[in-house]
């Protein structure tokens, strides 16, 4: 299940916050998104995991301090079924 996660720093690569979030959950793929503002840069995590522990991981993580960055975690409204 992909989620959307703000508030990384500038310079982040996907490696690292893939083995960042590696510790959490087993992570499929980090996406970063860097289009509009560089120096705010955004990336779609797909977790393999059920949307049930999705939801869970996502309440437990928000505005934690994770690879140098406060992370803001959010599900997006729409999932395919």
């Amino acid at each position: 299940m992909k989620v959307l996660v703000r508030g990384l720093k500038a310079g982040l690569d996907a490696a690292a916050l893939r083995e960042a979030l590696a510790r959490y959950a087993k992570i499929r793929s980090v996406e970063l998104v860097e289009a509009g503002d560089p120096k705010h840069p955004w990336a779609w995590v797909d977790i393999d995991a059920s949307a049930l522990t999705v939801w869970k991981l996502v309440a437990r993580l928000d505005r934690r301090y994770i690879a140098g960055c406060h992370l803001r975690w959010h599900v997006p409204a729409y999932r395919a079924r």
